[in-house]
């Protein structure tokens, strides 16, 4: 005798078991979504993994095809996206030797210029605070500013430029720092000569009008009206909006007056 669906028991097991199938068709059609298509050890595999941001799997993905295929046309794109996705990853150090063999394997690339860009940026990416290291900081210089003069027409030459000029604050702030620590230990020649380093080394700082500052409140400690007076007026010359031209024309008024009498 056939079941009626009005037993409630097997209409119960029925719906369940259909249920259970669809679900498990679900998630095999999701399954095989997340899956890579491409064939192993192929560019379109590795490529895949990076633009589902699988940066890890990208990276193993992209070294087994250059690996395998030096010469192949895309062996440089593929050099330069396992670089950008240790980036991604942030392992710079790894990122930034990875840029350097792009140029070197690949010297004719079309990544060449971009991988200089990116290759400052990772080591930026490693500067801690003030207080701490900054030789990334110089290194991330040497490489924009091979950037600059290999492509004067990058088109990032505006972003290296910024960071340039963020590198040369940082390294301001560093000497500041140290020549405050000589000022308190009352070593006021060697607070000048950090000063005077600084404004000859860092052009491209922000920051210049603060050393001229600096300079001049130094000059006066140690007794020296004329130096303080010329770095002064430095400073209302270059810096005519500077947070510290109101104090400059004051300390300046009362040099003047002082060597008038």
């Amino acid at each position: 005798m056939l079941a009626r669906w009005t037993d409630p028991f097997l209409f119960v097991v029925v719906l369940g078991t259909g249920i259970l199938l669809i679900l498990t068709g679900l998630l095999m059609v999701v399954g095989c979504g997340g899956k890579n298509p491409y064939e192993a050890n192929s560019f379109e595999r590795a490529f895949y993994f990076y633009e589902k941001h699988k940066y890890h799997d990208a990276v193993q993905a992209l070294e087994i095809f250059v690996r395998q295929n030096p010469t192949d046309s895309l062996a440089a794109k593929a050099q330069y996206f396992k670089a950008v996705s240790y980036v991604e990853i942030k392992e710079y150090p790894l990122a930034i030797v990875e840029f350097q063999i792009l140029r070197k394997d690949f010297p004719t690339s079309e990544y060449v210029e971009d991988s200089y860009f990116q290759e400052g940026v990772a080591h930026l990416e490693q500067v801690g605070q003030v207080e701490r290291d900054i030789t990334a900081a110089y290194d991330a210089r040497a490489v924009f500013n091979r950037l600059l003069i290999q492509y004067p027409d990058s088109q990032h030459s505006t972003e290296a430029k910024d960071y340039l000029r963020k590198i040369s604050d940082l390294i301001v702030l560093k000497r500041m720092k140290a020549a405050d620590v000589y000022r308190h230990l009352g070593r006021l020649d060697a607070v000048n000569l950090v000063l005077e380093q600084t404004l000859v080394q860092e052009t491209q700082s922000s920051l210049l009008d603060e050393v001229l500052f600096r300079l001049a409140q130094n000059a006066e400690k140690r007794y020296l009206p004329q130096d303080a007076l010329e770095a002064y007026e430095r400073l209302l010359n270059e810096y005519p909006e500077s947070r510290r031209a109101g104090k400059a024309k004051s300390r300046l008024k009362k040099l003047k007056k002082a060597q008038e009498q």
